[in-house]
């Protein structure tokens, strides 16, 4: 879900806003605002409004203190916790106050490390002027998500924006008609001082300001490069605010410090927006706070929303509330994986045993044998042996090969005029073939076999002239007494009998 953001600079007598567009992976520019009080209105109020209802409907507004309302030092203190931070921030900037800490309100942003140390930028504002400032916007329906400062957030968009060269340090100058702040960034893009001055390089109607005015704002520029710029390492000077658009202020700055003066609209924002440059550099602290909601790597701004004065709004498509319960859902999630993932891991240990016990007791007798498939196998083996077993008699009471034949000797005497070619013993019975001299010896053959009481049914299935016309050969089928009947002989069979 996209979310349109709303930055808004209160700069003198005008209001300045910068809007984009958020959705899960894409930032875009859309646009720039800007609406002057008229003669008539006491305050911004009227304007504020005349720029919300221009802008549209947003989900987030970011707005900005005036420099000059603000107690700012650069700390550098010996470790990152955060925890920590808010504990020691406050005590190192006190003595800075010009007026009781009780009053103020204390906020900072890490603006980069030094080894196991990190840079902040710590702020304090009266409580008093922030109530002022929320109220303001307010009366225009507008509820800022983050109270900042301004030249902070233009120290990140330069730091981060592409300026085709070798990096390089840059001195950024924003000058209003009121004010005129500067902020100074080493070459790794770490802002190493800010400064605000009630003093302005413009004049109320826009143009230059007077030589007395115009030279003490040049010589805090000058003193703050030689107070914190590196010797030899070379500065751009980048000129941003209303003043950007005025050639006689860019061309005094420039023959007065010796330096070349930029424009903002020089740099390349393509690694921040997605679909253009900002138009203009009297937007640039606006477009900077943007970078607050980068989808990916948003800026740390600092923001006087704390305590009392907390942002308790709500905003379309963030999921922020949900953070902790979706943490705990998660963690619960991940306990239930560990704990299925070691189920399955004791079931697979234990198939594992299984499986070996399994094939320590098929191995002597299968051989190597698939564990899945030993039941089957072993069924298979057993059959197959128990029916070998039933043919040789090993596993039969009655009926076994020899007894059988013995009964079998004894009905046919050795001079009985028959000869036995073919003698077959299964579970059933006996399947004899061979010759004899007539059809009559067959039929006593088969009376023969009856006597001898061993067996049940008895079947000539076959009796007919062989090649020797004195011979007829035949086929008797005799059935044990316990066993199941034989089948019927073939029509064909019983023609031949």
């Amino acid at each position: 879900m996209a979310q349109r953001i709303l930055a808004i600079e209160l700069a003198g007598d005008r209001v300045r806003a910068a809007l984009a567009e958020r959705a899960w992976s894409t930032f875009q520019f859309l646009g720039t605002f800007e609406k002057v009080r008229a003669n008539d209105e006491p305050d911004l109020s009227g304007a504020l409004k005349r720029l919300a209802g221009e802008a549209g409907p947003v989900d987030i507004v970011i707005s900005s203190l005036s420099g000059s309302l603000v107690v700012k030092r650069l700390l550098e203190l010996p470790f990152a916790d955060m925890r920590r931070l808010h504990q020691v921030v406050p005590y190192e900037l006190e003595e800075h106050l010009p007026f009781p800490v009780d009053d103020g309100l204390v906020a900072f942003a890490r603006v980069g490390t030094n080894g196991e140390k990190t840079l902040v930028m710590a702020a304090m504002a009266r409580k008093q002027d922030l109530e002022a400032h929320i109220a303001l916007l307010a009366g225009a329906g507008l509820d800022p998500k983050i109270v900042t400062l301004a030249p902070l957030a233009l120290a990140a968009l330069f730091g981060r924006a592409q300026n085709g060269a070798t990096p390089t340090s840059h001195l950024v100058i924003e000058a209003d008609q009121s004010f005129t702040s500067m902020v100074l960034l080493d070459s790794a893009g770490m802002p190493r001082a800010l400064r605000t001055l009630d003093r302005s390089l413009l004049s109320p109607d826009g143009t230059p300001a007077p030589l007395n005015v115009s030279n003490a704002v040049v010589a805090s520029v000058r003193q703050t490069l030689l107070a914190h710029g590196s010797d030899g390492e070379q500065t751009d000077l980048i000129l941003a605010g209303t003043a950007s658009a005025a050639p006689a202020v860019r061309s005094m700055l420039s023959d007065a410090l010796a330096i070349a003066v930029r424009d903002p609209t020089e740099f390349d924002y393509s690694a921040i927006f997605e679909n253009g440059t900002p138009a203009s550099g009297r937007f640039a602290s606006c477009v900077a706070m943007l970078l607050g909601e980068m989808p990916s790597r948003p800026v740390e701004l600092l923001n006087f929303r704390q305590g009392q004065f907390a942002f308790r709004g709500s905003v379309r498509g963030d999921f922020s509330p949900f953070y902790t319960s979706g943490i705990l859902a998660g963690v619960a999630l991940l306990f239930a994986l560990i704990h299925f993932g070691f189920g399955v891991a004791a079931g697979l240990h234990q198939l594992h045993l299984i499986n070996e016990q399994i094939s320590a007791v098929t191995r002597p007798v299968l051989g190597p044998t698939d564990p899945a498939q030993a039941v089957t196998t072993l069924r298979s083996g057993i059959a197959q042996m128990d029916k070998r077993l039933k043919l040789i008699g090993g596993n039969l009471a009655h009926h076994s090969p020899l007894e059988t034949l013995a009964v079998v000797s004894r009905a046919l005497p050795a001079r009985f005029p028959v000869e036995i070619e073919d003698y077959q013993l299964d579970e059933n019975g006996v399947h004899m073939s061979g010759q004899a001299d007539s059809y009559t010896t067959v039929d006593q053959a088969k009376r023969a076999l009856d006597m001898s009481d061993y067996f049940g049914a008895i079947e000539v299935s076959h009796a007919k002239a062989g090649t020797d016309a004195s011979k007829v050969d035949f086929k008797i089928d005799a059935t044990f007494k316990d066993a199941v009947a034989p089948s019927t002989p073939s029509s064909s069979d019983q023609g031949d009998n």
